[in-house]
């Protein structure tokens, strides 16, 4: 699930005409402000997203940011814009609150989490008999009709991959286990410190290309990851149908 909302849910995407109005609830202390403004301006190095701080809620759209006091969870939010406001909840006691809150961002720009997406087992495996049972449905693969890769490739450092030790029953095992470079990928799971290479090309990719930039077909990303896009006699109907996908526009 490197993947996000493609053209069809353009309601699920922000219209970035102007930047992305955002709101601290009372709850979220002055130091707190700072790891979340960061994020924010992180993003906006990195991309053509903006954002700007208001005062008080607006009568649209705008992500209202929210301090849950709960050691039990790090932060969370909806996937893609929702009506009238996308709550972004954050704990900060999981340290790497400037990440956690990319990571929660990320959610409401419409990024769903990398180890969920659709090739996911040719990357990872999952254990499954040391993942928590009441915690399966955090292990289930996207629903491949409404989300795409655009063409990226899997990223074990991705700031929205979970860690390799995510819901397991024996804290000593992972319940996501490399299937590529084992000793050198299990550390990267889940970190927390900046976007990745990929988490910056996939914002891009979705909000900062030009309007006549699309994708037709929400499986152009896979055909982009299979090579469809070279192979001779579809080279025509991809370049009309997949441009964003295999990297034509």
């Amino acid at each position: 699930r490197s993947g996000v909302f493609v053209e069809q849910h353009f309601a699920e995407k922000w219209d970035l005409s102007t930047p992305i109005p955002y709101t601290f609830d009372a709850s979220i202390a002055p130091w707190d402000k700072t790891d979340i403004t960061d994020a924010l301006a992180e993003i906006s190095r990195v991309s053509c997203v903006r954002f700007r701080s208001l005062a008080s809620s607006p009568k649209g759209y705008h992500i209202n940011f929210v301090k849950i006091d709960s050691p039990s969870f790090c932060g969370l939010s909806y996937v893609g814009r929702v009506s009238p406001v996308n709550t972004v909840y954050l704990s900060f006691q999981c340290g790497k609150n400037k990440g956690v809150a990319m990571h929660e961002i990320l959610h409401a720009l419409g990024v769903i989490h990398q180890h969920l997406r659709v090739d996911r087992d040719k990357f990872i495996k999952v254990d499954w008999s040391n993942v928590n049972p009441q915690k399966y449905d955090q292990f289930a693969t996207a629903d491949q009709t409404l989300y795409t890769s655009y063409g990226i490739k899997y990223s074990y450092n991705s700031i929205m991959h979970y860690n390799a030790y995510t819901n397991a029953i024996d804290l000593k095992k992972p319940t996501m286990i490399p299937l590529v470079g084992f000793h050198s990928n299990l550390s990267l799971l889940g970190q927390r410190d900046q976007l990745s290479d990929t988490d910056i090309h996939l914002i891009n990719k979705m909000y900062c290309k030009p309007a006549s930039c699309f994708d037709t077909n929400i499986y152009c990303g896979h055909w982009a990851l299979t090579g469809v896009c070279n192979i001779k006699g579809n080279s025509v109907w991809m370049s009309q149908n997949c441009a964003k996908s295999c990297n034509l526009c």
